[in-house]
Formats: C-alpha cells, sequence, structure tokens
C-alpha cells in the first residue's frame, strides 16, 4: 500500500492539467456519470435514509469515482492518482478506533452501525471565532462540565491583544498557541483536564501556526486530534499537505475533514453524497486518519439542515459505515442562532440523521452558519448530547418520521432564520450560568420534542 511519499511523487510526476479543465473535464463529467450509472437517487421523502442497497451502491460507486478522477493537487497543478486496490485494501486494514484523552477521560473512539443502540461519541463545541479570552474560556468550561462529552473543540482567537488576526502572520501564531493555553486552563477548572481536544487549533490557518501550536510545552498533546482539511472540491495544497506531513511524522491523530457544498462542483443531492463518500476513502488512504469530520453545506443557505443535505448526510453516513471501520463524526450547520425555537429543531433533525446513519460520533450543531462572532453557548452543546443520547437506537425509519415533522418547523423560513443572540447575551460572564430565559426554552423545546416522541435519557 502507497505511503504518503508515494502519493508526494504522484503530486509532482502526475498528469498536468489547468485547474478548471479538472473541474469541467474531469470531476462534473465523472459525478454525472457515476452517479447515473449506479443509480443514485435523491429520495426528498425519506431525508434518513434506511436503503441499505443504496448505501453499498453508494459506496462502489465512490470507489469508481475516486479511481477515476483522482484528486487535484493545486500546489502542482497535477492530479494525483489512486488505485482501487489501493483504496480496498485501505478499507481492509483499519484499525478498529482510535484512543484519545488523557487519565479518566481517556477512551476509545470506535465505528458505529445505523440502529446502534450505544450512544456515539459526542464532540462538543465548535471552533467559532471568540472576541476575547474571558468567553472563550467561559464556553470551553461550560463544555467540560457536560458530563457525556468526549472531547471538544476549543473556540478560535479572533483578536490579540485587540489587533485583529491575520493568517500567516505573527499574530496567528499567539492566537494559536493562546487559544490552546486558554482551553487547557478551563478544562483543568472544569475538572476534566485530560479531555482531548479534536479540532486541531481553529485559530491556525496555516501549516506555520499549525506546528507552532504542537510545541509540547503549551500545544496539542500526542492524545488529541488534528484536524486536516480536503479543499472543495477533491483537492488539496501544500499548506494541507506541510500539515499532514508534520503531523504523521510526530505521530499524531490524523482527523480527516471534508465539508462538500451541496450545489458547488459536486451538483445536488446525488452527486454531494458521492463526492461526500469519496472523501471517506482519501481520508483513509491520502491521509491516513484516526477519525474523519465531515458534513455538506448547502451552496445557498450555508447550512446542513436543509431537507437534501440532511439526506446526503444520511445516505452517505450509510454507506461508510456499512462497508468501514472509519469512525466519522457527523458535523451540521444550522441556520438560526442560539435562543431560538429554530435552532433546537435543526439541531434535533441532524442528530438524529446522524446517529440513525450508523456515525462513531457528532459534534455540537453549529450555530447560525458558524459566522456570528461569540455565537454559540454551552447550553446548544448539552441539547446537541441530550439529542444525540435520545436518538442511539432509534431506527431509520422512525428517524425520518421524526425528522420530517421537525422540517415542518423550520424548512419553510430557512433562508430568514433568526440569527440569535451571542454568548454574553445568553450568559452570565460573572457566573458562567445561562440566562432565565435560556434555559425556560430549552426545557420547553424538550417538553415539545418529547410529546412528538423523543424519549430523552437525561
Amino acid at each position: 500500500m502507497p505511503d504518503f511519499l508515494d502519493f508526494m511523487e504522484r503530486a509532482t510526476t502526475g498528469q498536468i492539467l489547468a485547474e478548471n479543465d479538472y473541474y469541467l473535464k474531469v470531476l462534473i463529467p465523472n459525478v454525472t456519470k457515476v452517479v447515473r450509472e449506479f443509480g443514485i437517487r435523491y429520495d426528498p421523502a425519506n431525508p434518513v435514509s434506511s436503503d441499505d442497497e443504496l448505501a453499498d451502491r453508494l459506496f462502489e460507486a465512490a470507489v469508481e469515482f475516486v479511481t477515476r478522477t483522482g484528486i487535484y493537487c493545486g500546489a502542482t497543478n497535477r492530479v494525483i492518482e489512486v488505485g482501487r486496490d489501493e483504496l480496498l485494501q485501505a478499507v481492509e486494514n483499519l484499525p478498529d478506533g482510535s484512543t484519545f484523552g488523557e487519565g479518566r477521560d481517556r477512551r476509545r473512539f470506535r465505528a458505529r452501525r445505523p440502529g446502534d443502540e450505544r450512544p456515539p461519541w459526542c464532540h462538543v463545541g465548535t471552533g467559532i471565532v471568540a472576541s476575547s479570552e474571558e468567553i472563550a474560556t467561559a464556553q470551553v468550561e461550560g463544555y467540560g462540565g457536560i458530563p457525556q462529552a468526549s472531547s471538544i473543540s476549543i473556540p478560535a482567537f479572533g483578536r490579540v491583544r485587540g489587533m485583529h488576526v491575520v493568517g500567516g502572520s505573527p499574530l496567528e501564531i499567539y492566537a494559536t498557541i493562546g487559544s490552546v493555553q486558554a482551553g487547557r486552563r478551563a478544562l483543568g477548572r472544569a475538572g476534566r483536564p485530560g479531555l482531548p481536544i479534536l479540532n486541531l487549533i481553529s485559530s491556525a490557518t496555516t501549516s506555520m501556526a499549525t506546528i507552532a501550536g504542537t510545541h509540547p510545552d503549551f500545544g496539542l498533546r500526542p492524545s488529541d486530534g488534528w484536524l486536516i482539511d480536503f479543499l472543495a472540491e477533491m483537492k488539496v495544497d501544500f499548506e494541507t499537505l506541510n500539515r499532514l506531513a508534520f503531523v504523521h511524522v510526530t505521530g499524531g491523530n490524523v482527523g480527516s475533514t471534508a465539508l462538500p457544498i451541496l450545489g458547488g462542483y459536486a451538483g445536488g443531492a446525488e452527486g454531494t453524497a458521492l463526492v461526500m463518500t469519496a472523501y471517506y476513502l482519501l481520508g483513509i488512504l491520502l491521509f491516513r486518519g484516526a477519525y474523519h469530520l465531515t458534513g455538506p453545506v448547502h451552496f445557498r443557505h450555508g447550512c446542513s439542515t436543509t431537507r437534501d443535505g440532511l439526506w446526503v448526510m444520511s445516505v452517505a453516513g450509510r454507506a461508510a459505515s456499512h462497508n468501514t471501520r472509519y469512525p466519522a463524526i457527523g458535523l451540521a450547520y444550522a441556520a438560526a442562532g442560539p435562543c431560538t425555537k429554530e435552532y433546537f429543531y435543526e439541531a434535533a433533525a441532524a442528530n438524529l440523521c446522524c446517529v440513525a446513519s450508523g456515525y462513531a460520533g457528532v459534534q455540537t450543531v453549529h450555530p447560525a452558519k458558524a459566522v456570528i462572532e461569540d455565537g454559540v453557548t454551552p447550553l446548544e452543546a448539552l441539547f446537541n448530547v441530550e439529542m444525540a443520547y435520545a436518538a442511539a437506537g432509534v431506527s431509520s425509519e422512525r428517524a425520518s418520521e421524526l425528522v420530517n415533522r421537525f422540517l415542518q418547523k423550520y424548512e419553510d423560513i430557512i433562508g430568514e432564520a433568526p440569527k440569535g443572540k451571542r454568548y454574553q447575551e445568553c450568559y452570565d460572564l460573572r457566573t458562567g450560568k445561562p440566562s432565565e430565559e435560556y434555559v425556560r426554552l430549552h426545557e420547553e423545546i424538550k417538553e415539545e420534542l418529547t410529546q412528538m416522541g423523543v424519549s430523552f435519557r437525561f
């Protein structure tokens, strides 16, 4: 099986193509052909797929698509070719999960299957930008206070001493190091110092900052995780490969990351599901990942919780969980923001979709498309954990019924979804406690969802 340097050789010796030619003459035609050849069909009536035959066809289609298409290296304008046997051998040789965390919070992250009654791995928090260290610390301390949290994401620092962080500048290095240190301090105060950080470092946009944030005196630990992104669509560059080389050499846990654009180069729901499944395969073979983070992002709405977005997430997750042991975390973006009913409906739909489709883990659904500074609180993280546990063991058919009911609550207004409130409007900065208004809304939503058929465990 080829190693990383073998792929680097292909990145420098493969077929030369202009980027537009790769997309217009290779990727887009192959998406169309493979979707048609394998009979991949979007079913809007069932946003949570229960079709195992479709899942298996989608997996085989993804293998075929990757072997025909390869992956584009933008730094060299060459196509990295991938062989069918290489892909299948990599899938066959996958280990049974990976271990993260320290001390009492050290545990093994393993794959799940559709209908699995075990609760998923709960990756809480987001990398949404925090306007200050005070708010970032309060957010992380709140995440650490959730007993069911398996791992966390730490916020990105948007400023250093009042200066806006510019990617590739020394400020990025300061922000990267500062965000990890603040996260560790907050987890210590929450009594969870061993809880693993699995989002690399949100403040690090360059490989240089990634390496700086891995310094053993103040950075990530070997038991944490490094998210490394594919570029949309089916593309890598030297920043990606530099990160990958460093993490592999230092023995870190790579989290291959792919957020395909629904309505972009991959086309509609069927093509996006194909490409999203292909990323699992490339995460296994090219990135040698310990885990995968994925979810579609709608081109128009900037979220994952549209009807077609949920179907893409469901069918791709089912295809991968049915055919590999690669543990994946489902990540969805909501259109609505914190302290709104619509956010809770979207988060409930996304969690049911992911857990019933066999994702090994779920991450806190990102509020307000993850674009509002300070736009996330620990109460959203708690609700996502509550929903993830409630969804464990729910059949795909039942999940689809419930998701259809949730969609009725927000589907027609998703283009004008409320932005909600920022952390400091929902929480007391001094006590770290949510407002009475937000607590009451959370309780009301849980009661409403219970009446609709959701069985909360706590």
